[in-house]
Protein backbone atom coordinates (compact mmCIF):
# COMPACT_ATOMS: atom_id res chain seq x y z
CA UNK A 1 0.00 0.00 0.00
CA UNK A 2 1.22 3.50 -1.28
CA UNK A 3 2.20 5.77 1.81
CA UNK A 4 0.83 9.09 1.86
CA UNK A 5 2.11 12.28 3.46
CA UNK A 6 -0.07 14.39 5.88
CA UNK A 7 -2.22 16.93 3.67
CA UNK A 8 -1.29 15.08 0.09
CA UNK A 9 -4.33 14.09 -1.50
CA UNK A 10 -2.63 13.49 -4.58
CA UNK A 11 0.91 13.04 -6.05
CA UNK A 12 2.27 12.48 -9.77
CA UNK A 13 5.29 10.07 -9.60
CA UNK A 14 8.03 11.56 -7.71
CA UNK A 15 11.22 11.56 -10.36
CA UNK A 16 15.09 11.20 -8.82
CA UNK A 17 17.48 11.80 -10.51
CA UNK A 18 21.47 11.00 -9.40
CA UNK A 19 24.22 13.58 -10.81
CA UNK A 20 27.89 11.69 -11.26
CA UNK A 21 30.75 13.37 -10.21
CA UNK A 22 31.44 15.92 -12.80
CA UNK A 23 28.26 17.27 -12.64
CA UNK A 24 27.88 17.76 -8.92
CA UNK A 25 31.44 19.56 -8.92
CA UNK A 26 30.83 21.51 -12.15
CA UNK A 27 26.76 22.01 -12.74
CA UNK A 28 24.24 22.73 -11.32
CA UNK A 29 21.80 19.16 -10.50
CA UNK A 30 18.28 18.48 -9.97
CA UNK A 31 17.63 15.52 -7.05
CA UNK A 32 13.93 15.10 -7.51
CA UNK A 33 10.48 16.61 -7.91
CA UNK A 34 6.98 15.95 -8.54
CA UNK A 35 3.49 17.56 -9.23
CA UNK A 36 1.29 17.45 -5.76
CA UNK A 37 -2.01 17.90 -4.94
CA UNK A 38 -2.44 19.07 -1.29
CA UNK A 39 -4.96 20.38 1.21
CA UNK A 40 -4.84 21.37 5.27
CA UNK A 41 -3.23 19.63 7.32
CA UNK A 42 -0.40 20.18 4.87
CA UNK A 43 2.25 21.33 6.55
CA UNK A 44 6.28 21.59 6.15
CA UNK A 45 8.56 22.58 8.81
CA UNK A 46 12.38 21.70 7.83
CA UNK A 47 15.77 23.06 9.73
CA UNK A 48 18.04 21.81 7.41
CA UNK A 49 18.28 19.98 4.19
CA UNK A 50 22.02 19.95 1.72
CA UNK A 51 19.52 21.47 -1.30
CA UNK A 52 17.34 24.62 -2.66
CA UNK A 53 13.92 24.31 -3.71
CA UNK A 54 11.61 25.88 -6.26
CA UNK A 55 7.83 25.67 -5.82
CA UNK A 56 5.49 26.80 -8.72
CA UNK A 57 1.54 27.21 -7.69
CA UNK A 58 -0.62 25.94 -10.16
CA UNK A 59 -3.68 26.18 -8.18
CA UNK A 60 -4.57 27.20 -4.83
CA UNK A 61 -1.86 29.38 -2.44
CA UNK A 62 0.53 28.15 -0.22
CA UNK A 63 1.44 30.02 3.12
CA UNK A 64 5.21 31.04 4.19
CA UNK A 65 7.60 31.33 6.74
CA UNK A 66 11.12 32.58 5.65
CA UNK A 67 13.47 34.24 7.56
CA UNK A 68 10.42 35.57 10.03
CA UNK A 69 8.77 36.68 6.75
CA UNK A 70 5.45 35.76 6.52
CA UNK A 71 4.13 35.96 2.82
CA UNK A 72 1.26 34.19 0.68
CA UNK A 73 1.96 32.38 -2.44
CA UNK A 74 -0.76 32.21 -5.08
CA UNK A 75 -1.54 30.75 -8.36
CA UNK A 76 0.86 31.36 -11.36
CA UNK A 77 3.56 32.31 -8.55
CA UNK A 78 6.80 30.82 -7.31
CA UNK A 79 8.93 30.87 -4.38
CA UNK A 80 12.32 29.71 -4.30
CA UNK A 81 14.07 28.28 -0.86
CA UNK A 82 17.12 27.73 0.48
CA UNK A 83 16.42 24.79 2.58
CA UNK A 84 19.67 24.63 4.17
CA UNK A 85 17.88 27.03 6.80
CA UNK A 86 15.00 26.77 8.51
CA UNK A 87 11.63 26.91 5.91
CA UNK A 88 8.13 26.54 7.35
CA UNK A 89 5.21 26.03 4.85
CA UNK A 90 1.34 24.88 4.49
CA UNK A 91 -1.90 24.71 2.81
CA UNK A 92 -4.67 26.31 4.20
CA UNK A 93 -7.09 25.26 0.94
CA UNK A 94 -6.39 22.90 -1.76
CA UNK A 95 -3.51 23.73 -3.81
CA UNK A 96 -1.58 22.26 -6.30
CA UNK A 97 2.24 22.90 -6.97
CA UNK A 98 4.99 21.96 -9.67
CA UNK A 99 8.70 21.48 -6.74
CA UNK A 100 12.13 20.22 -7.31
CA UNK A 101 14.97 20.23 -5.54
CA UNK A 102 18.64 20.83 -6.84
CA UNK A 103 22.02 21.72 -5.73
CA UNK A 104 25.11 22.84 -7.04
CA UNK A 105 28.43 24.79 -6.07
CA UNK A 106 27.79 27.82 -7.41
CA UNK A 107 24.07 28.20 -6.08
CA UNK A 108 23.68 29.23 -3.00
CA UNK A 109 25.53 32.96 -4.14
CA UNK A 110 23.05 33.24 -6.67
CA UNK A 111 20.27 32.15 -4.00
CA UNK A 112 21.62 34.63 -1.46
CA UNK A 113 21.75 37.97 -4.33
CA UNK A 114 17.75 36.82 -5.04
CA UNK A 115 17.03 36.95 -1.66
CA UNK A 116 19.00 40.46 -1.18
CA UNK A 117 17.40 41.70 -4.32
CA UNK A 118 13.92 40.29 -3.94
CA UNK A 119 13.60 40.06 0.34
CA UNK A 120 11.80 36.69 0.51
CA UNK A 121 12.44 34.69 -2.82
CA UNK A 122 8.64 35.16 -4.03
CA UNK A 123 8.10 36.29 -7.36
CA UNK A 124 4.98 36.49 -9.72
CA UNK A 125 4.09 38.23 -12.93
CA UNK A 126 7.12 39.15 -15.16
CA UNK A 127 9.05 37.21 -13.52
CA UNK A 128 7.38 33.84 -13.87
CA UNK A 129 5.89 34.24 -17.73
CA UNK A 130 10.21 33.98 -18.45
CA UNK A 131 10.78 31.33 -15.97
CA UNK A 132 7.99 28.81 -16.80
CA UNK A 133 9.21 27.53 -19.79
CA UNK A 134 12.01 26.86 -18.09
CA UNK A 135 10.74 25.15 -15.22
CA UNK A 136 8.51 23.35 -18.08
CA UNK A 137 11.96 22.23 -19.45
CA UNK A 138 13.28 20.82 -16.26
CA UNK A 139 10.33 18.69 -15.67
CA UNK A 140 10.32 17.44 -19.06
CA UNK A 141 14.12 16.41 -18.89
CA UNK A 142 13.44 14.98 -15.39
CA UNK A 143 10.51 12.57 -16.71
CA UNK A 144 12.72 11.27 -19.49
CA UNK A 145 15.76 8.84 -17.95
CA UNK A 146 17.54 9.83 -20.87
CA UNK A 147 17.65 13.33 -20.97
CA UNK A 148 20.85 15.27 -20.49
CA UNK A 149 22.27 16.79 -16.90
CA UNK A 150 23.51 19.58 -18.90
CA UNK A 151 20.02 20.68 -20.14
CA UNK A 152 18.92 20.39 -16.81
CA UNK A 153 21.42 22.44 -15.81
CA UNK A 154 21.02 25.06 -18.12
CA UNK A 155 17.23 25.43 -17.37
CA UNK A 156 17.67 25.88 -13.92
CA UNK A 157 20.92 27.95 -14.17
CA UNK A 158 18.58 30.45 -16.79
CA UNK A 159 15.88 30.21 -14.17
CA UNK A 160 18.14 31.64 -11.38
CA UNK A 161 19.78 34.54 -13.48
CA UNK A 162 16.19 35.33 -14.94
CA UNK A 163 15.29 36.09 -11.00
CA UNK A 164 18.29 37.39 -9.73
CA UNK A 165 17.70 40.16 -12.72
CA UNK A 166 16.55 43.18 -11.21
CA UNK A 167 13.24 44.72 -13.04
CA UNK A 168 13.53 47.48 -15.14
CA UNK A 169 13.03 50.65 -13.19
CA UNK A 170 11.81 54.13 -13.95
CA UNK A 171 14.69 56.49 -13.53
CA UNK A 172 15.18 58.71 -10.81
CA UNK A 173 16.50 61.86 -10.29
CA UNK A 174 19.70 60.27 -8.82
CA UNK A 175 20.11 57.41 -11.72
CA UNK A 176 20.16 60.56 -14.01
CA UNK A 177 22.46 62.29 -12.38
CA UNK A 178 24.93 58.83 -12.28
CA UNK A 179 24.20 58.45 -15.71
CA UNK A 180 25.58 61.59 -16.40
CA UNK A 181 28.47 61.18 -14.36
CA UNK A 182 29.28 58.21 -16.35
CA UNK A 183 29.15 59.86 -19.75
CA UNK A 184 31.17 62.54 -18.25
CA UNK A 185 33.91 59.97 -17.53
CA UNK A 186 33.47 58.26 -20.94
CA UNK A 187 34.21 61.31 -22.62
CA UNK A 188 36.85 62.91 -20.66
CA UNK A 189 38.82 59.99 -19.49
CA UNK A 190 42.00 60.97 -21.46
CA UNK A 191 42.24 63.70 -19.50
CA UNK A 192 43.74 64.56 -16.17
CA UNK A 193 40.25 64.12 -14.53
CA UNK A 194 39.68 62.68 -10.85
CA UNK A 195 36.54 61.90 -9.20
CA UNK A 196 36.57 65.08 -7.20
CA UNK A 197 36.49 66.56 -10.72
CA UNK A 198 33.26 64.26 -11.69
CA UNK A 199 31.57 65.27 -8.68
CA UNK A 200 31.89 68.38 -8.55
CA UNK A 201 30.11 68.28 -12.41
CA UNK A 202 27.23 66.65 -11.03
CA UNK A 203 27.08 68.96 -8.12
CA UNK A 204 27.36 66.72 -5.51
CA UNK A 205 29.94 66.20 -2.64
CA UNK A 206 33.03 63.94 -3.06
CA UNK A 207 31.36 61.44 0.02
CA UNK A 208 28.04 61.54 -1.31
CA UNK A 209 28.44 60.53 -5.03
CA UNK A 210 30.64 57.58 -4.22
CA UNK A 211 27.99 56.53 -2.40
CA UNK A 212 25.68 57.05 -4.56
CA UNK A 213 27.70 55.82 -7.55
CA UNK A 214 28.32 52.40 -5.83
CA UNK A 215 24.79 52.07 -4.87
CA UNK A 216 23.77 52.01 -8.65
CA UNK A 217 26.30 50.73 -10.50
CA UNK A 218 27.43 48.17 -7.77
CA UNK A 219 31.62 49.67 -8.57
CA UNK A 220 33.03 52.26 -7.23
CA UNK A 221 33.38 55.48 -9.20
CA UNK A 222 37.25 55.05 -9.40
CA UNK A 223 37.03 51.82 -10.78
CA UNK A 224 34.53 52.73 -13.55
CA UNK A 225 36.82 55.44 -14.68
CA UNK A 226 39.83 53.23 -14.37
CA UNK A 227 37.93 50.60 -16.47
CA UNK A 228 36.67 53.05 -19.13
CA UNK A 229 40.70 53.96 -19.32
CA UNK A 230 42.16 50.71 -19.90
CA UNK A 231 39.45 49.33 -22.49
CA UNK A 232 40.37 52.41 -24.85
CA UNK A 233 44.08 51.44 -23.46
CA UNK A 234 42.92 47.79 -25.38
CA UNK A 235 42.02 48.64 -28.40
CA UNK A 236 44.64 51.50 -28.94
CA UNK A 237 47.45 48.07 -28.32
CA UNK A 238 45.19 46.34 -30.21
CA UNK A 239 44.56 48.47 -33.44
CA UNK A 240 47.45 50.81 -33.69
CA UNK A 241 51.17 51.18 -33.33
CA UNK A 242 51.46 54.02 -30.25
CA UNK A 243 54.16 53.21 -28.17
CA UNK A 244 53.08 52.25 -24.25
CA UNK A 245 54.15 55.71 -23.58
CA UNK A 246 51.36 57.22 -25.78
CA UNK A 247 48.53 55.04 -25.19
CA UNK A 248 49.33 55.61 -21.52
CA UNK A 249 48.77 59.39 -22.02
CA UNK A 250 46.22 58.84 -24.32
CA UNK A 251 44.35 56.77 -21.65
CA UNK A 252 44.78 59.22 -19.19
CA UNK A 253 46.92 57.21 -16.97
CA UNK A 254 49.59 59.80 -15.43
CA UNK A 255 52.39 57.65 -16.66
CA UNK A 256 53.55 54.42 -18.33
CA UNK A 257 54.49 52.95 -15.07
CA UNK A 258 51.46 53.64 -13.22
CA UNK A 259 49.53 52.41 -16.43
CA UNK A 260 51.76 49.27 -16.50
CA UNK A 261 50.84 48.31 -12.83
CA UNK A 262 47.23 49.24 -13.66
CA UNK A 263 46.78 47.18 -16.84
CA UNK A 264 48.51 44.28 -15.00
CA UNK A 265 46.54 44.13 -12.18
CA UNK A 266 43.40 44.27 -13.81
CA UNK A 267 44.20 41.39 -17.01
CA UNK A 268 47.45 39.67 -15.03
CA UNK A 269 48.90 40.20 -18.15
CA UNK A 270 51.87 43.38 -19.02
CA UNK A 271 50.69 45.84 -22.33
CA UNK A 272 53.23 44.49 -24.15
CA UNK A 273 52.23 41.09 -23.79
CA UNK A 274 48.67 41.91 -24.29
CA UNK A 275 49.45 43.54 -27.74
CA UNK A 276 51.32 40.30 -28.20
CA UNK A 277 48.51 38.45 -27.97
CA UNK A 278 46.54 39.86 -30.45
CA UNK A 279 49.21 40.28 -32.78
CA UNK A 280 48.60 37.86 -35.80
CA UNK A 281 52.17 38.15 -37.30
CA UNK A 282 53.22 35.98 -34.40
CA UNK A 283 50.70 33.21 -34.64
Amino acid sequence: MEKRELGVLWREKMYFRSADLFTKQNLIYILWGSIYLVDKPYEVKRNYMDAYMLQYILEGKLHFKIRDKYFTVGKNELVILNCKEKNHYWAEEQTKVKWFHFNGKIVENIIEYIYKNNGSGHFSDMYVKKVEPFIDNVFKFLRDKNSSDFMISYNIYSILCELATPPPLIVSPSENIIEKAKKYMRENYSKSIAIKDVAEYTGLSVYYFTRLFKKLVRISPHLYLMNVRLNNAKNLLIHTCYSIEEIAMKSGFQSSSHFIRAFKKSTTMTPNGFRKYFDNDDK
